[in-house]
């Protein structure tokens, strides 16, 4: 008989015995469904499947909205019962959120593979596949994809899942978008976050762009870029697991900046380890990160 693993436990004392009791009796060496409703100061409400609330002594490291199955243990001397977490389901993605709470990438690329001649960012696809690793070494084919694949994800017709998330972040004057890489298969795909915003302080309003992009390099790790450009200039971040690896090549990336023909601030800093991904930073209005 296979044991399950058990998740958690909570508590339900004697002094509520009806609800143990009603509990204990309906559990009879079973498991029951519950959800949980709400975190309170002194423990958690359960909602069960009868549509009964029961409240429970301890915490758990899930989600209000969670699923949870639960097994009964009486406690000695009639103390009340332990419930055990034997199984958890968290609580279903609000749909127009899925884009960012899922990812994007992963349903793109199914899409592109499945039906890759029908779309022009599926063509793109063939040509980058059949062209192999070298297309990572021209800027032209970063660029083209990655306009194409804003575009298609935008697309009601191309990506009815994920156009009416994009549709509201841009009435907000954001954007965040997840696309794979067509040359690194298996990878954490490109992940970007724009955002603009007005300065209300001069007599006319200064246009603030930024953007924010993360990408996986096989030999650098991820790196993270930050772009912020206003009137005064442009603003550039990058981080890295080890800044000294492009030690060599700042000059010449300093000097192609210099080539925009405005004053450019660049600053780079390690990435730490434990640092959240770029969609965890993404939920800021506006997403601070410039230093």
């Amino acid at each position: 008989m296979e044991i399950p693993a058990i998740l958690g436990s909570l508590r339900i004392p004697a002094s509520a015995a009806p609800s143990a009791q009603a509990l204990a009796s309906a559990l009879a060496g079973e498991t029951i469904e519950a959800t949980l409703e709400a975190v309170l100061p002194e423990g958690l409400l359960l909602r069960l499947a009868d549509g009964k609330q029961l409240q429970a002594q301890g915490s758990l490291p899930f989600p209000p909205g969670s699923t949870l199955a639960l097994r009964g243990v009486p406690l000695p001397e009639g103390a009340g019962i332990r419930l055990q977490v034997v199984r958890s389901t968290p609580p279903p993605s609000p749909a127009l959120l899925a884009p960012l709470v899922l990812g994007e990438a992963g349903p793109l690329l199914a899409r592109l593979q499945s039906s890759a001649a029908q779309t022009p960012l599926g063509q793109r696809l063939g040509q980058l596949l059949q062209a192999g690793l070298a297309v990572a070494e021209q800027p032209e084919a970063w660029s083209s994809w990655l306009k194409e694949a804003m575009k298609t994800l935008a697309d009601p017709a191309a990506s009815p899942a994920e156009s009416a998330f994009h549709r509201l972040q841009a009435k907000e004057g954001t954007g965040w978008f997840e696309i794979p890489l067509p040359w690194a298969p298996g990878a954490e795909p490109l992940r970007l976050w724009i955002e603009g915003e007005g300065d209300a302080s001069g007599a006319e309003p200064e246009a603030v762009h930024r953007v924010f992009l993360s990408v996986p390099f096989s030999t650098l790790g991820e790196v993270r870029l930050g772009l912020e450009q206003r009137s005064a200039g442009l603003r550039v971040r990058l981080w890295l697991q080890d800044p000294g690896q492009i030690a060599t090549l700042r000059q010449d990336l300093e000097a192609e900046l210099a080539s925009l023909g405005r004053p450019v601030d660049l600053q780079v800093f390690a990435l730490p380890a434990d640092s959240p991904d770029l969609r965890a930073l993404a939920g800021g209005s506006p997403l601070q990160a410039m230093g």
